[in-house]
């Protein structure tokens, strides 16, 4: 349901999605501090962090990374 909602609204993956709440948690809480709106900030911190805590819940884990030696076979020893 979330994915739907965001792509409706122009994002084409849940990365973007996370990028920009991760960019509004870094500048607009800190904005709204610094000029005096106190309690708007705090309120825009709390909102933003579980709306980050909402899409990493639905964001897939990354991919393993290539390990070149998994599926190899042992070498032989030679002594």
């Amino acid at each position: 349901m979330l994915r739907k909602l965001l792509n409706g609204i122009g994002y084409r993956s849940i990365d973007d999605a996370m990028d920009f709440l991760m960019c509004g948690l870094g500048t607009l809480p800190s904005l709204l501090m610094l000029s005096g709106f106190m309690v708007a900030g705090a309120v825009s911190l709390i909102t933003m962090l579980l709306l980050v805590a909402a899409v990493g819940m639905h964001t897939p884990p990354p991919a393993p990374p290539a390990d070149a030696t998994i599926d190899k076979p042992d070498k032989e020893r030679r002594p």
